[in-house]
C-alpha cells in the first residue's frame, strides 16, 4: 500500500513540476432590460496538457438566470479535450470537443437535466509563461433537456455563433 501510494505521489508531482496543469474559468454577467432577462455565471476550470497540441479539463458552472418573475439556478459539469491546429507567437487557434451536464433547478416546478455535445472554438493569447486569455466563440453541436425552462441549454443541433462569446484567464503551474 505504501509502494502505491508513494507511486501516485510521485506522478502527480511530476505532472505539476513539469508545468502542464492549468487553473482558470470565466465569469459572466448578461442583462436585457426590454426583454426583463438577466443572467450571472461563474465557472472555475482545471485541465492538464498532454503536449503542445493536446489538453484535456473540465469545468464546473454556476448560473443564475431572471426572466421577468421566473429565475432558476443551473449547475454544470463540462469535461472537454482541447485540441489546438495553430500556434503563430502568443496565439493559438484551438477546438474543445466537450460533453456537458446540467442540472437546472427553477424557483417554482420540477428541475431538469439538460446534456450537449459537441465541438467549442476558440482562441487563446499567451500574456507570458504563466498567464493565458482564451475566448471561445460559439457552439457547433447538440443539446438536449428536459423541458426549454432554460435559455442557456436550449434543445436542438445547430451552430450558434450569434451569442455564444466567453472570456477566460488561465494561470498555468
Amino acid at each position: 500500500m505504501k509502494k502505491l501510494f508513494f507511486t501516485i505521489a510521485l506522478l502527480a508531482s511530476t505532472m505539476i513540476a513539469s508545468a502542464q496543469v492549468y487553473v482558470g474559468g470565466g465569469v459572466g454577467f448578461w442583462n436585457n432590460d426590454d426583454a426583463e432577462e438577466t443572467s450571472y455565471s461563474f465557472t472555475p476550470e482545471i485541465g492538464y496538457c498532454f503536449s503542445d497540441k493536446l489538453a484535456a479539463g473540465v469545468a464546473l458552472g454556476f448560473a443564475y438566470e431572471e426572466v421577468g418573475d421566473a429565475s432558476l439556478e443551473v449547475l454544470s459539469f463540462n469535461p472537454y479535450v482541447r485540441y489546438t491546429f495553430l500556434r503563430a507567437g502568443n496565439f493559438s487557434v484551438f477546438a474543445d470537443g466537450a460533453f456537458d451536464l446540467a442540472k437546472i433547478e427553477p424557483d417554482e416546478g420540477d428541475s431538469e437535466t439538460a446534456w450537449g455535445i459537441g465541438i467549442k472554438p476558440g482562441v487563446s493569447y499567451s500574456i507570458n509563461e504563466k498567464f493565458s486569455i482564451l475566448a471561445h466563440v460559439g457552439f457547433l453541436g447538440y443539446r438536449d433537456a428536459d423541458e426549454t425552462i432554460s435559455t442557456i441549454y436550449k434543445p436542438g443541433f445547430g451552430l450558434n455563433l450569434s451569442n455564444s462569446l466567453s472570456f477566460s484567464l488561465y494561470y498555468s503551474f
